[in-house]
């Protein structure tokens, strides 16, 4: 029991030394991990701007103003056309 004891002591240092090593292995992992989400947020944060960048453009060349504007360059042209109405014909002067 006693031999059995002394070997377990004398074990304990190489049982140290190995969970030293393999907690320094499992931090640098964790920090590999953390350095590849930090990428990845900053990545997500940079696409997030650009859509908002994308969709103010969309917004911007869909405007009334923006579409008149090409159709006249590209020759289109409002005419209105005017109808021309009597007197008789509008409901106030039917009334009297």
């Amino acid at each position: 029991m006693v031999g059995i004891l002394r070997s377990g002591i004398r074990l304990l240092p190489v049982i140290a030394v190995i969970l030293l090593v393999v907690e320094i292995l499992l931090t640098n992992e964790l920090a590999g991990i953390g350095s590849r989400v930090s990428r990845t947020d900053r990545t997500i944060d940079r696409v997030r701007e650009e859509n908002q960048l994308l969709r103010e453009g969309v917004a911007s060349m869909s405007s009334l103003l923006t579409i008149e504007e090409k159709s006249r360059l590209l020759g289109f042209t409002v005419r209105a056309v005017l109808v021309p109405i009597g007197r008789e014909d509008v409901a106030f002067n039917l009334q009297q």
